[in-house]
């Protein structure tokens, strides 16, 4: 492990170096459509924005909860839009950069802990319409504690190399092949979603791996991750409709409960539309070419 990290602070000298986004005032609340903040609510809890970046205790996303990896303790940051402590004084182009390319308006590159592997595959008016909620939120100014990983993988550059060799920022393409259905299912759990984040295992140097392994079973804050999907060795297989149950409900007869990381996400799974948890059923559930991973075609490749 560590000599790969050195070969990736090696390699990272010869990137180049992103530049910071000039900060700006804060938006006003009324240049955002209504109709556009409600969205941008609905993708807040697909994302599962408030469970990472809210705390034991505090108020909601404005971060400090500390994130265990095998790399070190990764300290999540305020969402809310206070200018000095949160993301007030973010453009919308500064977001949209973290989102996809996983680099802080201030030019430092983020930690994969921060899912901008999967969030890359949003569109672009999903990402403008969670800007539009996040920044009409209550600013809460909340100061948290600095990530502080071991060397080597303290030194962030070493995430330009990463990137290259471990992130596909390419956007989701509907694979015309499959239904619509199929595709909003697919869209859901391989961006926003990040289902991969912790049902899929990772490498040595902490990416997830591709192809069979693939939704195989990871792990999240100590638990395990079961394997989704072709890979699932429940007893009892999943159908579309115990998926629905369990997702909606979060309790299954045949499956049981969600239980530890998994039960905060059934929580904001809640103000998903009936269709859209359909969705992600039907996706974990009726593809019998997913056992290898998402179609090309979809341009939904894990990184």
């Amino acid at each position: 492990g560590m000599l790969a990290a050195a070969v990736l602070q090696t390699a990272s000298t010869a990137l180049p170096v992103r530049r910071p986004i000039a900060p700006i005032p804060r938006p006003d609340a009324a240049s955002f459509a209504p109709a556009e903040i409600a969205r941008g609510r609905i993708l807040a809890a697909a994302g599962d924005c408030a469970v990472c970046h809210t705390a034991p205790g505090e108020v909601a996303n404005t971060g400090g909860r500390a994130l265990d990896t095998p790399f070190g303790q990764i300290i999540t940051t305020n969402l809310t839009p206070d200018v000095e402590t949160g993301i007030g004084g973010w453009s919308y182009a500064a977001f949209a950069r973290a989102m996809r390319e996983g680099i802080s308006r201030d030019g430092r590159h983020l930690y994969p802990a921060f899912p901008y592997t999967s969030f890359a595959r949003v569109s672009d008016a999903d990402l403008r319409a969670l800007y539009a909620y996040l920044m009409v939120q209550p600013a809460v100014a909340r100061a948290v504690p600095a990530t502080k990983l071991a060397f080597p993988y303290n030194l962030r550059p070493t995430m330009a190399a990463w990137n290259t060799l471990f992130h596909d920022p390419t956007p989701y393409r509907a694979d015309p092949s499959r239904s619509d259905e199929w595709n909003r299912g697919a869209y859901l759990v391989d961006g926003l979603g990040h289902c991969s984040a912790c049902h899929t295992p990772r490498n040595i140097l902490g990416a997830e791996k591709s192809g069979s392994a693939y939704l195989a079973g990871g792990e999240a804050d100590g638990w395990i991750a079961p394997p989704l999907g072709l890979m699932s060795r429940a007893p009892v297989p999943w159908s579309v409709e115990a998926m629905v149950r369990y997702l909606r409900h979060g309790h299954d007869d045949a499956h049981g409960p969600a239980l530890g990381p998994m039960a905060p996400v059934i929580e904001e799974m809640h103000a998903l539309p009936d269709a859209d948890v359909r969705a992600i059923a039907v996706y974990l559930t009726e593809d019998a070419s997913r056992a290898a991973g998402p179609a090309p075609d979809a341009a939904a490749v894990s990184a």
